[in-house]
């Protein structure tokens, strides 16, 4: 089993989008999500979280403690309508739509 073992599952290095990626950031390439643990530039290798909770950024939108948590990509905001964005996980707590952020519960890949 040692021999196939490759590293933990909840991290792993993609390379750096175009622009480059800051500290906290959330990625999203092609089936695979994760938040950058530290800034990269365009190209670098950077670590992201695919697994654990995470505050995001939020749209205006409430969303309730298991919510469904999707992607708006133009906005770059977690929103709680699914039409055009991508679920990327499930709120942990309530979030009003005051609120600026929301605490979500990575789901790590994209159905």
């Amino acid at each position: 089993m040692e021999e196939s073992y490759g590293a933990p599952a909840e991290r792993v290095m993609v390379p750096a989008p175009q622009g480059g990626v800051n500290q906290g950031d959330l990625l999203i390439i092609k089936k695979l999500c994760g938040v950058a643990v530290s800034a990269a530039d365009e190209g670098e290798e950077v670590e992201i979280m695919v697994e654990g909770c995470f505050d995001l950024p939020k749209g205006d939108c409430a969303l309730a403690l298991g919510s469904p948590a999707y992607w708006d990509m133009a906005a770059k905001r977690i929103t709680a309508n699914a039409h055009r964005n991508i679920r990327i996980g499930i709120a942990i707590g309530d979030a009003p739509r005051e609120a600026q952020i929301v605490r979500v519960r990575l789901d790590g890949f994209i159905a």
